[in-house]
């Protein structure tokens, strides 16, 4: 197999990953959306739907030939880690008749997504990966392995061909409720020549990315509902459905109420076949608070009633959220009409204000900040992050015992040299026979 990292060797975001067979077969193993500009800035809202032949020519766009719509299809399939945009979220550019492989969990947030987020497309065609199966796509036999992440349903990839065999990690990590499949990976190694390693903590200060493990995050939840006179906002990632599950959780204990928008709804919905325990918007302590624009997206995709059944079971008015802010603990974003709903509290300086996110999102500009400077109220930090520790990412390239390790999804990869063994550095761009790490090794 032949190995080319299109982007992700000194980034994070943006991951693309292609794999060649001898055969003349070849796979894409991501197609993320970089997260942020060059220059470090965020990118202009719409970015990831301008035309294809825009994104190329600005080098948004990998240029892959055979991959895009205006060219002969030559690429066998784009297979998904995990339904985050930085792994996704250009994946929609691809020729119709490439089918873009992932989990039933990314493939329902990615549906999901497309209704909500303007600045999100899901691909054309898609397939879904049998549960627990070994799958040939073009000649390649790929096994996607259950990964803990901040994502639902993720995977790591492992890539079979030429009698060689390739791990992509994807994002993963071993604190989150579903801790336990890291262990599993840990006790099940798969046998790989090259493990494409991600190290979003590599090279960061201990503690950047928050508590420990998620368990830490439901305990600092249930003692502030338990404790606090006002409402608790709390913003957090809809798509990160421990989180959900660590509120819903704290909520019951404490006897509040757990507000969730028709997003937050809707994604849980389709997440539902995952797991049992993902709270739904029919169970008991679950509200759900409408916002003209998600009742809009709804209604424009003929889920007008899903919408009704929401509201029915659930529905929570701005009157009895101000009337009795104390009952509610609110799952929010940072956004404007959040901010307006908080607005009409009586006293929205009693407000406890959490940001459950990367703290680093906090520096910026956002509806909510603005909010708290201007009310005097001093934000609380709880999260946990979506990536493992380097003590953890050691213990899986231990476990793995590959003949080269592989920084990607990083931006220390430099820093991989003393933590690992057997590291070799694949730039962006430059194609590297797998046979050579074989050889190396």
């Amino acid at each position: 197999m032949r190995l080319t990292i299109h982007r992700g060797s000194r980034e994070i975001g943006g991951s693309c990953v292609e794999l060649a067979a001898s055969t003349g077969g070849r796979i894409l193993l991501d197609l993320g959306m970089p997260l942020v500009q060059p220059d470090g800035s965020d990118w202009p809202r719409g970015t990831a739907t301008r035309p294809t032949e825009e994104l190329l020519q600005e080098g948004i766009l990998p240029d892959i030939p055979g991959l895009y719509g205006d060219t002969n299809p030559q690429v066998s399939a784009v297979v998904l880690s995990h339904a985050h945009l930085d792994h996704y979220g250009l994946s929609h550019h691809v020729h119709p008749d490439i089918p873009v492989w992932g989990s039933a969990g990314t493939l329902a947030v990615l549906w999901a997504s497309e209704v909500f987020l303007p600045d999100v497309k899901a691909p054309t065609l898609v397939r879904e990966f049998p549960s627990g199966e070994q799958v040939d796509i073009g000649g390649f036999m790929v096994t996607a392995l259950p990964v803990d992440h901040a994502a639902p349903d993720s995977r790591a990839l492992l890539v079979e061909a030429d009698g060689q065999a390739v791990l992509y990690s994807g994002d993963l990590r071993a604190h989150g409720h579903a801790g336990h499949l890291f262990d599993d990976l840990l006790d099940n190694p798969p046998t790989a020549d090259v493990l494409l390693l991600e190290g979003t903590v590599v090279g960061q200060a201990p503690g950047s990315h928050g508590y420990p493990r998620e368990a830490d995050v439901e305990r600092e939840f249930t003692e502030l509902l338990g404790s606090h006179s006002g409402l608790v906002v709390v913003v957090a990632s809809g798509q990160n459905v421990d989180r959900v599950v660590s509120l819903y959780r704290a909520a019951q204990k404490t006897g509040r109420e757990l507000i969730i928008d028709p997003y937050q709804a809707y994604v849980l919905r389709a997440l539902a076949g995952l797991s049992s325990g993902l709270p739904q918007f029919d169970w008991p302590g679950i509200r759900v608070k409408f916002f003209h624009r998600q009742v809009a997206r709804l209604k424009e995709t003929d889920q007008f009633p899903l919408a009704c059944r929401m509201s029915r079971a659930a529905k929570v008015t701005t009157e009895q959220l101000v009337a009795q802010p104390e009952r509610f603990v609110l799952a929010a974003r940072s956004s404007i009409p959040t901010v307006n709903l908080l607005n009409r509290l009586h006293e929205p300086s009693r407000t406890a204000v959490v940001w459950s996110l990367w703290k680093g999102y906090w520096s910026r500009p956002n509806p909510l900040r603005s909010f708290c400077e201007t009310h005097g109220i001093d934000p609380l930090f709880i999260h946990t992050g979506g990536h493992a520790s380097q003590e953890d990412l050691q213990r899986l390239a231990a476990a793995v015992a590959p003949r080269a390790v592989v920084p990607i999804h990083t931006q220390h990869a430099a820093r991989f040299d003393d933590l690992f063994s057997r590291v070799m550095q694949v730039p962006d761009g430059a194609p590297v026979e797998i046979s050579e790490f074989v050889a190396s090794g």
